[in-house]
Protein backbone atom coordinates (compact mmCIF):
# COMPACT_ATOMS: atom_id res chain seq x y z
CA UNK A 1 0.00 0.00 0.00
CA UNK A 2 1.41 3.40 -0.95
CA UNK A 3 2.39 5.74 1.87
CA UNK A 4 -0.05 8.45 0.83
CA UNK A 5 -2.95 6.02 1.15
CA UNK A 6 -1.91 4.95 4.63
CA UNK A 7 -1.96 8.64 5.51
CA UNK A 8 -5.41 8.97 3.94
CA UNK A 9 -6.69 6.24 6.26
CA UNK A 10 -5.19 8.15 9.20
CA UNK A 11 -7.04 11.26 8.08
CA UNK A 12 -10.25 9.24 7.82
CA UNK A 13 -9.71 7.87 11.34
CA UNK A 14 -9.56 11.38 12.77
CA UNK A 15 -12.74 12.44 10.98
CA UNK A 16 -14.46 9.34 12.35
CA UNK A 17 -13.29 10.22 15.85
CA UNK A 18 -14.60 13.74 15.32
CA UNK A 19 -18.01 12.28 14.48
CA UNK A 20 -18.04 10.20 17.68
CA UNK A 21 -16.82 13.22 19.66
CA UNK A 22 -19.60 15.48 18.37
CA UNK A 23 -22.18 12.75 19.01
CA UNK A 24 -21.07 12.41 22.63
CA UNK A 25 -21.00 16.18 23.16
CA UNK A 26 -24.23 17.22 21.42
CA UNK A 27 -25.92 14.16 19.94
CA UNK A 28 -28.57 16.18 18.05
CA UNK A 29 -25.83 17.73 15.90
CA UNK A 30 -24.77 14.35 14.53
CA UNK A 31 -27.17 11.62 15.73
CA UNK A 32 -25.46 8.87 13.75
CA UNK A 33 -21.97 9.93 14.85
CA UNK A 34 -21.72 6.66 16.77
CA UNK A 35 -21.11 5.08 13.35
CA UNK A 36 -17.45 5.90 13.86
CA UNK A 37 -17.28 2.90 16.21
CA UNK A 38 -18.35 0.53 13.41
CA UNK A 39 -15.84 2.18 11.08
CA UNK A 40 -13.02 1.76 13.63
CA UNK A 41 -13.82 -1.96 13.80
CA UNK A 42 -13.81 -2.29 10.01
CA UNK A 43 -10.43 -0.53 9.80
CA UNK A 44 -8.87 -2.58 12.63
CA UNK A 45 -10.00 -5.85 11.04
CA UNK A 46 -8.79 -4.73 7.63
CA UNK A 47 -5.25 -4.07 8.81
CA UNK A 48 -5.05 -7.23 10.90
CA UNK A 49 -6.26 -9.39 8.00
CA UNK A 50 -4.07 -7.57 5.48
CA UNK A 51 -1.00 -8.08 7.66
CA UNK A 52 -1.76 -11.79 7.88
CA UNK A 53 -2.36 -12.13 4.13
CA UNK A 54 0.96 -10.43 3.38
CA UNK A 55 2.69 -13.06 5.53
CA UNK A 56 0.49 -16.00 4.59
CA UNK A 57 3.36 -18.46 4.70
CA UNK A 58 3.96 -17.72 8.37
CA UNK A 59 1.87 -19.15 11.20
CA UNK A 60 0.19 -16.37 13.11
CA UNK A 61 1.30 -16.31 16.76
CA UNK A 62 -1.94 -15.75 18.64
CA UNK A 63 -0.37 -15.12 22.06
CA UNK A 64 2.31 -12.69 20.91
CA UNK A 65 -0.02 -10.81 18.55
CA UNK A 66 -2.75 -10.48 21.17
CA UNK A 67 -0.20 -9.40 23.77
CA UNK A 68 1.03 -6.71 21.40
CA UNK A 69 -2.56 -5.47 20.98
CA UNK A 70 -3.10 -5.31 24.73
CA UNK A 71 0.13 -3.37 25.16
CA UNK A 72 -1.18 -0.89 22.59
CA UNK A 73 -4.64 -0.47 24.10
CA UNK A 74 -4.22 -0.88 27.83
CA UNK A 75 -1.79 1.83 29.07
CA UNK A 76 -4.07 4.82 28.47
CA UNK A 77 -7.21 2.72 29.01
CA UNK A 78 -6.18 1.43 32.44
CA UNK A 79 -4.79 4.81 33.47
CA UNK A 80 -8.21 6.39 33.01
CA UNK A 81 -10.08 3.47 34.62
CA UNK A 82 -7.84 3.39 37.71
CA UNK A 83 -7.75 7.18 38.04
CA UNK A 84 -11.51 7.50 38.30
CA UNK A 85 -11.80 4.38 40.45
CA UNK A 86 -9.34 5.81 42.98
CA UNK A 87 -10.94 9.26 42.77
CA UNK A 88 -14.35 7.73 43.52
CA UNK A 89 -12.86 5.72 46.39
CA UNK A 90 -11.31 8.82 47.94
CA UNK A 91 -14.52 10.80 47.44
CA UNK A 92 -17.04 8.24 48.68
CA UNK A 93 -14.98 5.70 50.60
CA UNK A 94 -16.42 2.96 48.38
CA UNK A 95 -14.45 0.73 46.04
CA UNK A 96 -16.69 -0.14 43.11
CA UNK A 97 -16.21 -3.81 42.24
CA UNK A 98 -17.17 -2.94 38.66
CA UNK A 99 -13.54 -1.97 38.14
CA UNK A 100 -12.66 -5.66 37.82
CA UNK A 101 -14.97 -5.95 34.79
CA UNK A 102 -13.07 -3.06 33.21
CA UNK A 103 -9.66 -4.53 34.00
CA UNK A 104 -10.48 -7.59 31.91
CA UNK A 105 -12.36 -5.57 29.23
CA UNK A 106 -15.44 -7.53 30.21
CA UNK A 107 -17.67 -4.60 31.16
CA UNK A 108 -19.89 -5.19 28.13
CA UNK A 109 -20.76 -8.67 29.38
CA UNK A 110 -22.44 -7.25 32.48
CA UNK A 111 -25.59 -6.72 30.44
CA UNK A 112 -25.92 -10.50 30.16
CA UNK A 113 -26.47 -10.68 33.92
CA UNK A 114 -27.95 -7.30 34.78
CA UNK A 115 -29.28 -4.33 32.86
CA UNK A 116 -27.48 -1.79 35.01
CA UNK A 117 -24.83 0.89 34.71
CA UNK A 118 -21.87 1.81 36.87
CA UNK A 119 -21.81 5.03 38.82
CA UNK A 120 -18.75 6.13 36.80
CA UNK A 121 -20.29 5.53 33.39
CA UNK A 122 -20.25 9.28 32.84
CA UNK A 123 -16.45 8.96 32.65
CA UNK A 124 -15.99 5.40 31.40
CA UNK A 125 -19.15 4.58 29.44
CA UNK A 126 -17.38 4.95 26.09
CA UNK A 127 -15.00 2.10 26.90
CA UNK A 128 -17.55 -0.44 25.74
CA UNK A 129 -15.84 0.01 22.36
CA UNK A 130 -12.52 -1.18 23.81
CA UNK A 131 -14.17 -4.40 24.93
CA UNK A 132 -15.42 -4.94 21.38
CA UNK A 133 -11.95 -4.35 19.98
CA UNK A 134 -10.17 -6.66 22.44
CA UNK A 135 -12.45 -9.67 22.05
CA UNK A 136 -13.10 -9.35 18.33
CA UNK A 137 -9.35 -9.03 17.79
CA UNK A 138 -8.75 -12.28 19.71
CA UNK A 139 -11.57 -14.05 17.86
CA UNK A 140 -10.15 -12.94 14.51
CA UNK A 141 -6.67 -14.15 15.42
CA UNK A 142 -8.12 -17.59 16.11
CA UNK A 143 -10.00 -17.56 12.78
CA UNK A 144 -6.87 -16.54 10.87
CA UNK A 145 -4.86 -19.24 12.63
CA UNK A 146 -7.30 -22.15 12.28
CA UNK A 147 -9.13 -21.54 8.97
CA UNK A 148 -7.29 -22.56 5.78
CA UNK A 149 -6.52 -19.67 3.42
CA UNK A 150 -8.88 -21.04 0.76
CA UNK A 151 -11.80 -21.03 3.24
CA UNK A 152 -11.25 -17.56 4.71
CA UNK A 153 -13.86 -15.84 2.54
CA UNK A 154 -16.49 -18.34 3.66
CA UNK A 155 -15.49 -17.86 7.29
CA UNK A 156 -15.76 -14.07 6.92
CA UNK A 157 -19.20 -14.27 5.29
CA UNK A 158 -20.45 -16.65 7.99
CA UNK A 159 -19.12 -14.29 10.65
CA UNK A 160 -20.96 -11.41 9.00
CA UNK A 161 -24.24 -13.34 9.03
CA UNK A 162 -23.74 -14.38 12.65
CA UNK A 163 -23.39 -10.72 13.67
CA UNK A 164 -26.62 -9.75 11.89
CA UNK A 165 -28.45 -12.80 13.28
CA UNK A 166 -27.29 -12.06 16.84
CA UNK A 167 -28.62 -8.49 16.76
CA UNK A 168 -31.88 -9.52 15.13
CA UNK A 169 -32.50 -12.37 17.61
CA UNK A 170 -32.01 -10.26 20.73
CA UNK A 171 -33.96 -7.28 19.37
CA UNK A 172 -36.94 -9.59 18.83
CA UNK A 173 -36.69 -11.89 21.84
CA UNK A 174 -34.97 -9.82 24.55
CA UNK A 175 -36.27 -6.27 23.94
CA UNK A 176 -36.14 -5.46 27.66
CA UNK A 177 -32.33 -5.66 27.63
CA UNK A 178 -31.43 -4.39 24.19
CA UNK A 179 -27.78 -3.77 25.13
CA UNK A 180 -27.07 -7.47 24.54
CA UNK A 181 -27.84 -6.97 20.84
CA UNK A 182 -24.95 -4.60 20.15
CA UNK A 183 -22.65 -4.32 23.19
CA UNK A 184 -21.65 -7.99 23.26
CA UNK A 185 -18.80 -8.45 20.72
CA UNK A 186 -20.76 -10.98 18.64
CA UNK A 187 -23.27 -8.22 17.92
CA UNK A 188 -20.60 -6.29 16.00
CA UNK A 189 -19.07 -9.29 14.26
CA UNK A 190 -20.43 -8.16 10.89
CA UNK A 191 -18.47 -4.90 11.09
CA UNK A 192 -15.29 -6.83 11.85
CA UNK A 193 -16.03 -9.36 9.09
CA UNK A 194 -16.44 -6.59 6.50
CA UNK A 195 -12.93 -5.35 7.22
CA UNK A 196 -11.61 -8.85 6.61
CA UNK A 197 -13.56 -9.15 3.38
CA UNK A 198 -12.18 -5.83 2.11
CA UNK A 199 -8.61 -6.98 2.85
CA UNK A 200 -9.18 -10.34 1.19
CA UNK A 201 -10.82 -8.82 -1.89
CA UNK A 202 -8.07 -6.22 -2.34
CA UNK A 203 -5.38 -8.86 -1.93
CA UNK A 204 -6.97 -11.02 -4.64
CA UNK A 205 -8.21 -8.37 -7.10
CA UNK A 206 -6.40 -5.18 -6.17
CA UNK A 207 -8.15 -1.82 -6.21
CA UNK A 208 -11.74 -2.57 -7.15
CA UNK A 209 -13.66 0.64 -7.87
CA UNK A 210 -16.84 -1.20 -8.80
CA UNK A 211 -17.05 -2.89 -5.42
CA UNK A 212 -16.13 0.38 -3.69
CA UNK A 213 -18.97 2.30 -5.32
CA UNK A 214 -21.38 -0.54 -4.57
CA UNK A 215 -20.41 -0.49 -0.88
CA UNK A 216 -20.79 3.28 -0.69
CA UNK A 217 -24.11 3.29 -2.56
CA UNK A 218 -25.72 0.33 -0.77
CA UNK A 219 -24.47 1.52 2.63
CA UNK A 220 -25.84 5.04 2.17
CA UNK A 221 -29.07 3.85 0.53
CA UNK A 222 -29.65 1.35 3.34
CA UNK A 223 -29.25 4.05 5.99
CA UNK A 224 -31.65 6.37 4.14
CA UNK A 225 -34.29 3.67 3.60
CA UNK A 226 -34.14 2.50 7.22
CA UNK A 227 -34.43 6.11 8.37
CA UNK A 228 -37.55 6.48 6.22
CA UNK A 229 -38.91 3.19 7.58
CA UNK A 230 -38.28 4.34 11.14
CA UNK A 231 -40.11 7.57 10.31
CA UNK A 232 -43.16 5.54 9.28
CA UNK A 233 -42.97 3.51 12.49
CA UNK A 234 -42.84 6.65 14.63
CA UNK A 235 -45.18 8.64 12.36
CA UNK A 236 -42.71 11.49 11.99
CA UNK A 237 -40.68 13.22 9.30
CA UNK A 238 -37.29 12.19 7.92
CA UNK A 239 -35.44 14.80 10.00
CA UNK A 240 -37.14 13.68 13.20
CA UNK A 241 -36.43 10.06 12.33
CA UNK A 242 -32.76 10.89 11.79
CA UNK A 243 -32.68 12.44 15.25
CA UNK A 244 -33.87 9.12 16.69
CA UNK A 245 -30.38 7.72 16.02
CA UNK A 246 -29.18 9.79 18.98
CA UNK A 247 -30.39 7.07 21.35
CA UNK A 248 -30.50 3.29 20.95
CA UNK A 249 -34.12 3.34 22.09
CA UNK A 250 -34.97 5.30 18.96
CA UNK A 251 -34.05 2.57 16.49
CA UNK A 252 -33.12 -0.65 18.34
CA UNK A 253 -36.78 -1.54 18.93
CA UNK A 254 -37.15 -3.01 15.45
CA UNK A 255 -35.09 -5.81 13.81
CA UNK A 256 -34.73 -3.84 10.57
CA UNK A 257 -33.78 -0.44 11.95
CA UNK A 258 -31.68 -2.18 14.58
CA UNK A 259 -29.47 -3.44 11.78
CA UNK A 260 -28.57 0.05 10.62
CA UNK A 261 -25.18 -0.93 12.04
CA UNK A 262 -24.56 -3.20 9.06
CA UNK A 263 -25.16 -0.45 6.50
CA UNK A 264 -22.99 1.97 8.45
CA UNK A 265 -20.22 -0.64 8.44
CA UNK A 266 -20.71 -1.25 4.70
CA UNK A 267 -20.44 2.49 4.02
CA UNK A 268 -17.28 2.51 6.16
CA UNK A 269 -15.86 -0.35 4.08
CA UNK A 270 -16.38 1.73 0.94
CA UNK A 271 -14.66 4.74 2.51
CA UNK A 272 -11.75 2.55 3.60
CA UNK A 273 -11.44 1.17 0.08
CA UNK A 274 -11.45 4.72 -1.30
CA UNK A 275 -8.68 5.80 1.09
CA UNK A 276 -6.61 2.74 0.13
CA UNK A 277 -6.96 3.18 -3.63
CA UNK A 278 -3.69 4.40 -5.18
CA UNK A 279 -5.47 5.82 -8.22
CA UNK A 280 -7.23 8.46 -6.13
CA UNK A 281 -5.61 11.58 -4.75
CA UNK A 282 -6.44 12.43 -1.15
CA UNK A 283 -5.32 16.04 -0.66
CA UNK A 284 -7.56 16.61 2.36
CA UNK A 285 -7.36 13.24 4.10
CA UNK A 286 -3.60 13.14 3.51
CA UNK A 287 -3.02 16.66 4.81
CA UNK A 288 -0.25 16.74 7.43
CA UNK A 289 -2.24 18.03 10.44
CA UNK A 290 -5.09 15.58 9.80
CA UNK A 291 -2.67 12.67 9.50
CA UNK A 292 -0.94 13.61 12.76
CA UNK A 293 -4.29 13.81 14.53
CA UNK A 294 -5.29 10.51 12.94
CA UNK A 295 -2.26 8.88 14.52
CA UNK A 296 -3.52 10.07 17.91
CA UNK A 297 -7.08 8.86 17.36
CA UNK A 298 -7.06 6.09 19.96
CA UNK A 299 -5.74 8.34 22.74
CA UNK A 300 -8.13 11.12 21.70
CA UNK A 301 -11.00 8.65 21.91
CA UNK A 302 -9.96 7.46 25.38
CA UNK A 303 -9.61 10.94 26.84
CA UNK A 304 -12.50 12.74 25.16
CA UNK A 305 -15.36 11.23 27.18
CA UNK A 306 -14.35 12.39 30.68
CA UNK A 307 -13.10 15.69 29.26
CA UNK A 308 -16.41 16.40 27.57
CA UNK A 309 -18.23 15.52 30.82
CA UNK A 310 -16.26 18.18 32.68
CA UNK A 311 -16.80 20.71 29.88
CA UNK A 312 -20.57 20.08 29.85
CA UNK A 313 -20.67 20.54 33.61
CA UNK A 314 -19.08 23.99 33.53
CA UNK A 315 -20.06 25.40 30.10
CA UNK A 316 -23.69 25.84 29.06
CA UNK A 317 -23.21 27.11 25.51
CA UNK A 318 -22.94 24.09 23.20
CA UNK A 319 -20.61 25.64 20.62
CA UNK A 320 -18.21 26.89 23.29
CA UNK A 321 -18.42 23.63 25.19
CA UNK A 322 -17.58 21.52 22.13
CA UNK A 323 -14.69 23.81 21.21
CA UNK A 324 -13.21 23.80 24.70
CA UNK A 325 -13.67 20.04 25.08
CA UNK A 326 -11.95 19.32 21.75
CA UNK A 327 -8.98 21.58 22.55
CA UNK A 328 -8.70 20.16 26.07
CA UNK A 329 -8.84 16.59 24.75
CA UNK A 330 -6.04 17.36 22.30
CA UNK A 331 -3.91 18.97 25.03
CA UNK A 332 -4.37 16.04 27.43
CA UNK A 333 -3.49 13.61 24.63
CA UNK A 334 -0.32 15.52 23.72
CA UNK A 335 0.76 15.61 27.37
CA UNK A 336 0.09 11.89 27.69
CA UNK A 337 2.14 11.07 24.60
CA UNK A 338 5.06 13.30 25.60
CA UNK A 339 5.23 12.68 29.34
CA UNK A 340 3.54 9.39 30.17
CA UNK A 341 4.07 7.14 27.16
CA UNK A 342 7.90 7.11 27.33
CA UNK A 343 7.63 5.88 30.93
CA UNK A 344 4.98 3.32 30.01
CA UNK A 345 7.09 1.98 27.14
CA UNK A 346 10.01 1.38 29.53
CA UNK A 347 7.75 -0.47 31.93
CA UNK A 348 6.08 -2.78 29.40
CA UNK A 349 9.17 -3.59 27.31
Amino acid sequence: MATRNLTAVEGLRFLLFLGVFVFHCVSRWLPIGWGGVEAFLVIASYFLTRKYLNHKNETIAIGNTFQHRIKRLYPVYMTIVLFFTVAYLLYSGILKTDVFWYIFSAQNFRCLFENASWSLDCFLGHFWYISLDVWLFLFWLIILRLVPRKNLKTAFVVSLLIGIFWRTFFIIYVPENISIAYMIPVGMLDSWALGGLVALNMQEKGENKKVMWMELAIGLLGIVLLTLYNASLHKCGFGESYQLYSTAKGYMHNPLTGNTYFFVALLSAGLLRYCSDTSFKHPILSAGPLVVLGGMTYELYCFHFPVRYAAKHFIQNDVLMVTVALIATYMVTVLWNKLAMPVVHKIIK
